[in-house]
């Protein structure tokens, strides 16, 4: 038991005498990228391009701009990466049937768009009646 404690004393000594420096490296640095930050009313121009290009599908259904009322645009940094996640909350503007689950009901969406302004992700907003 006592030869553990001194091998791991031993250990945390090597490391915090060593002349390494332990760090994560994030996948681009960050003066090699320029960020592109758009007012939240041009990521809604942006959305609404690839909602009329039929990116935002939900249930296997395509929605479409008069479905819809944005209410957010969100900005989301991630610890590990310098590139933003632009988020884009809108609600229906009529609910949508969850399919096979008749209680419940699709009230909003989330879509993720990338640089380019597709929609890489969706999410949907599903509460009971």
């Amino acid at each position: 038991m006592k030869v553990r404690y001194f091998a791991l004393i031993a250990f945390v000594m090597v490391i915090v005498d060593s002349n390494y420096t332990y760090a994560h490296i994030l996948e681009r640095q960050p003066d090699s990228i320029t960020l592109k930050f758009h007012e939240p009313h041009d990521v809604i121009d942006m959305y609404f391009k690839a909602v009329s290009r039929g990116e935002l599908i939900v249930f296997n259904q395509k929605l479409d701009k008069s479905m819809l009322k944005p209410i957010q645009v969100e900005y989301v940094y991630k610890l590990d990466s310098v590139i933003p996640i632009v988020k884009v909350y809108s609600e229906l503007k009529q609910p949508m049937s969850v399919p096979a689950v008749e209680s419940f009901r699709v009230y909003g969406v989330s879509a993720i768009l990338d640089t380019d302004g597709r929609i890489i992700e969706t999410k949907v907003h599903i509460m009971p009646e």
